[in-house]
């Protein structure tokens, strides 16, 4: 299962960020691959949203939440299946006092089985690296122009 993780900094309180992550509907304004919400529930453990992507509906299981620190989702579109881990932290002024800023933390795990040629392959995957910087920078310019 080759995994992929990225870690930023965003310019706003972790509330704002939790906000925005467990905000289905902002998703396609962030996460590369869903262009739209087609059913949402209000996010909690279990809870599942469909969504589309390029004309096809995924869906995506709430796996763990623990409020305001860490969020783990599954999506699955056809036979591709990816599990989603965002982890929140406070940080910002002397030694993260102020708490005026958030460090998220995202680790893509593409759930691809193959064997350990099949892992090595993936691993390498630009494709995957990217989608995961992309998620991360589109989610910051999301929260700080919200």
């Amino acid at each position: 299962m080759p995994k992929f993780e990225r870690e930023i900094e965003i310019d706003a309180p972790v509330e704002k960020v939790w906000e925005i992550l467990t905000n289905p509907q902002s998703w396609p304004q962030w996460v590369p691959g869903i262009d739209g919400i087609a059913k949402a529930i209000p996010v909690g453990e279990g809870g599942t949203i469909e969504y589309t992507s390029e004309g096809r509906t995924g869906k995506a299981t709430i796996t763990q939440i623990e409020p305001l620190k860490r969020l783990e989702i599954h999506t699955q579109l056809g036979d591709d299946e990816d599990a989603h881990v965002f982890v929140l932290r406070s940080s910002g002024g002397f030694l993260g006092l102020a708490a005026d800023e958030c460090k998220i933390e995202y680790t893509l795990d593409t759930l691809m089985g193959g064997g350990i040629l099949g892992k090595f392959i993936a691993g390498g995957n630009p494709k995957d690296a990217l989608r995961v910087k992309k998620a991360m920078h589109l989610l910051r310019k999301t929260v700080e122009r919200s």
